[in-house]
This record gives structure tokens, sequence and C-alpha cells, in this order.
């Protein structure tokens, strides 16, 4: 690890959801963190060993300072699903300039596409995933050649969260009250009966400490890359988990839509779209109406194993619904 300083960890997006959660974290188990940022913003108080640093993804010179005497990346940056495999390719370029070998790598069960019934690290990855969901997996095989070229000396852990969900979380919490508020949102039936399998941003946060950790040890031995899934003690129903963020939200308890009335919304989401792109006003809460992609979603019943955190790392999930709520809305 000739290009490595042991102690140092760098974090690629740092006031992201993800990102903003980790540098207090690591700063207990490193003695200097690095928060990459793509923009430097007003000053916040971090811990003396945290060190604000730009880290553009896009920007070769800035990648390079920032990977340089790092022993570990934590890859957390997402700008875009089209810039996402790009970046992380020159990401590895720069870290293989600077004899940096240690990356954790934020992944998603998104990658697994649709897969039903029990789904463990080692499934072969089939089907259309989506563009999200693809260029994860573009970003994984990159990551695994990248290994292969050094396989005696660079590691990588690839951690799969599931749905992540706390405060800041602008898909699964802020975009989906946005929803539930002005009444396009329901109850789904068996639409939403599927399961949701939740992580809490904290949980999430708290296994790639574990992570960083791990790859920071010098024994015992590691495999070269590890998949690792990790879930939420509790999948409920997507519908449960709608009616529950509603309630924590002080929403009244949301109303079931009937087949009919689903098949009625959707249809007219799409011209209330089509209306909104043309400028026109009016028609924000018929667009909001849930896509056939997301129905997709939310009638799946995979269960995703996560036997390798527990192996590995020696994590095990914690934060259930109710006080993953909690915590996103302290103040309530």
């Amino acid at each position: 690890m000739s290009g490595e300083d042991e102690s140092c960890v760098l974090i690629t997006g740092a006031t992201g959801f993800i990102g903003s959660s980790l540098p207090g974290l690591l700063a207990r188990e490193f003695a200097v963190v690095r928060a990459g940022v793509r923009q430097a913003g007003p000053s916040t108080r971090m811990a003396p060993n945290v060190r604000e640093c730009r880290c553009d993804l896009d920007n070769l010179d800035e990648l390079s300072a920032a990977v340089t005497s790092s022993s570990v990346v934590v890859h957390t940056a997402y700008r875009s699903v089209t810039a996402m495999h790009d970046q992380c390719r020159r990401l590895l370029d720069a870290m293989s300039a600077a004899g940096t070998s240690n990356l954790v790598f934020l992944s998603s069960i998104a990658v697994y596409g649709e897969a039903d019934g029990i789904v463990r690290e080692d499934a072969p990855l089939q089907g259309d995933p989506g563009s999200y969901g693809l260029a994860k997996r573009q970003c994984e095989d990159s990551i695994r050649h990248w290994v292969e070229q050094q396989p005696a000396t660079r590691r990588a852990i690839i951690l799969r969260p599931g749905i992540v969900y706390g405060a800041n979380s602008l898909l699964w919490i802020d975009k989906m009250l946005e929803r539930i508020r002005c009444g396009a949102w329901g109850s789904f039936g068996p639409s939403g009966e599927g399961a949701a399998a939740l992580i809490h941003v904290d949980d999430v946060a708290a296994i790639i400490v574990k992570a960083c950790a791990r790859l920071a040890q010098a024994s015992p031995p590691l495999p070269a890359v590890n998949v690792v899934n990790a879930v939420g003690p509790e999948t409920p129903s997507w519908n449960a988990y709608f009616q529950a963020l509603a309630a924590a939200d002080g929403q009244p308890a949301l109303r079931q839509f009937s087949r009919g009335e689903l098949a009625f919304r959707m249809a007219a989401a799409i011209v209330a779209k089509a209306w909104r792109k043309a400028g026109l006003p009016g028609g924000r809460c018929a667009a909001l109406a849930p896509t056939p992609g997301e129905l997709r979603l939310f009638a799946l019943r995979a269960s995703y194993a996560v036997d390798n955190a527990e192996a590995l790392l020696g994590f095990k999930a914690g934060i259930g619904l109710q006080d993953g709520l909690r915590r996103t809305f302290p103040a309530r």
C-alpha cells in the first residue's frame, strides 16, 4: 500500500443523502477523514480530523489529489444515471495511479431487477433492471475488472442496500410525502402488497463504517471482491409503508384505490405530464400518480438474504420502520 496512509478514508459525495451521514462516524475510526465535495459550500462544524476536499468526479486533478494517500475510498457520489459509470471508471483510474487499493462502493438491490423469492448475493443478474440498476451493474463490472488487475493487493466491498429512507431522502420520503399530501397517493391493493426492502440511512451508514474498518484490517484475509446485501430488520408491504409514512406526517389514513381508479389515474398522469411539460398551468397532482414501473416494484415479493453482512462485517441492521420514521421526523 505504498500510495496510502493507513488511517485516511475518502468519502465521495460527502454532502449527499448517504455521504453526509458518514464523516462524523468515520472520524471515530480513522485518523483522517476526507469529505469529498463537488462544490465547496458554507463551512459546517465537523470533527477536528474531518477535512473537506474538492472531489469533482469529472475533474481528474481533483480526483487525483483526493485519492492520493487515502487507505480506503467510500464511493457514494451520484449525480445522474448517464454519468454514473464513466465517473466510477474515472475514480478507479485515479485510485490505480495513486496506489490506493481499498474501495467501498454503494451499489443497490436495483441490480437484481425484478427478481423474486429469496435473493442471495451470488444470484445471477438477469433481465432488465432499468437504467439505474443497469448503471450500477456496469460500475460493479468495472470494479471487478479493477480488482482483477491486481488481485493480491486490491480489495472491494460492494454494498447493495435496499430502499434507503430517512431524513433528506428525496425519493422515498420527500417525493412520497408530496404525493400523499396532494391526494395523488393511496393504498394500492394487490399492486402494493409486495415487500418494501427498507433500510434506514443510519443503518446504511453503520454498515459502511464496518466495511471501511474491515478493509483497513490486515487480517483475517478478505476475498478480493465482496458483495453484501443490506436490508433492515422489517420488510413491510409497500401499502403498509405508505400508511406509516402518512401517519408519521400527520396525514389521514390513505384511501385504497380500486383497480379502475388506479388505471384512470395512471392514464390521466400521462396527459398531465405532457400538459405541464408544455408549460401550461395546473395538473401537478394528477402528474404524481404511480407509474407502471413503480407498481411493478410495489408488487415484487423478493426477500434479500443478508448473510454476508454478518459473516464478513459483523453487521446486523437494527432500525425498524417505526424507529426509522421517528428518526426521520424527530420533532413530530
